[in-house]
């Protein structure tokens, strides 16, 4: 029986106590992004003659994305060249189709220069044999870390209204991520079945704050991120309230975001 099988055959709640322990221990791990990948963008930006403010504002958060991006798509059948170089174009590309679909830009000049890079990133991508179908599943995949995101961040005041907002709390964002690259590596999680089992996990790390789970968990972020004693009672008080209804019920600021996009079409 392979790990995927495994995976799929896990009740939510047992899935999610596993990425809490694993986050536990990864409360403290540093950024998880390479330097032959910080190297690569470079070289990209500068050969594609691109002006990515996106970079500049957003880089660990990106950069957190790579080695995720890395493992997701070498666990899927794909006949493209699965080198660094093409890992770091797929995830600035889609990074930056979300960023616009979420009407981040600050101005209609940085909207129309993030539109023009994206759309060179494609082109480029294209000719390399990654179509636009492949990018699709890539955005949907990396969307749905943000539920996760959300029901754990939540309890310490953070404001994550759609995805580019999780990179605003870099303090919890790189450890988050590990967790999920864990998950990844562990269970071969791929293009497919990514999505589809994080539904699962949000439901069951929902299901684990209305229990008891978190508790330990959220002394442990209080302490890291400082926050004072009264700020934590609440949050601690506040786990009471079940979550499990509430998770069904979010949108996470997506409710105006353009499912397929004027920018990117499948092929």
């Amino acid at each position: 029986m392979n790990r995927i099988k495994r995976y799929s055959d896990l009740h939510n709640e047992e899935l999610a106590l596993e990425f809490i322990n694993a986050l536990d221990g990864l409360l403290n791990e540093s950024d998880n992004s390479d330097n032959e990948y910080v190297s690569l963008q470079n070289k990209i930006i500068s050969d594609l003659k691109l002006n990515f403010r996106l970079i500049a504002t957003f880089g660990a958060g990106i950069g957190s994305f790579y080695p995720i991006v890395d493992a997701i798509i070498r666990n899927t059948s794909l006949e493209i060249e699965k080198t660094p170089e093409i890992i770091v174009m797929m995830t600035i590309a889609a990074i930056s189709i979300i960023y616009l679909e979420e009407r981040k830009f600050k101005d209609e000049k940085e909207e129309d220069s993030i539109t023009n890079d994206s759309k060179s990133l494609l082109e480029e991508l294209k000719m390399r044999g990654v179509g636009n179908g492949i990018i699709k599943k890539l955005i949907k995949s990396l969307k749905s870390v943000k539920p996760i995101f959300y029901l754990i961040t939540k309890h310490i005041g953070a404001v994550v209204g759609g995805f580019i907002d999780m990179f605003a709390y870099t303090s919890m964002f790189i450890p988050i991520m590990n967790g999920v690259l864990y998950l990844i590596g562990k269970y071969d999680l791929n293009l497919e079945t990514l999505p589809q089992n994080f539904i699962g996990l949000g439901v069951g790390v929902g299901t684990i704050i209305a229990k008891h789970g978190i508790i330990d968990l959220i002394k442990k972020i209080k302490s890291k991120l400082g926050i004072g004693d009264k700020v934590a009672k609440e949050v601690i008080d506040e786990i009471e309230t079940p979550l499990i209804q509430k998770f069904g019920d979010m949108t996470f600021g997506d409710a105006t975001s353009s499912e397929e996009g004027d920018l990117i079409k499948e092929q």
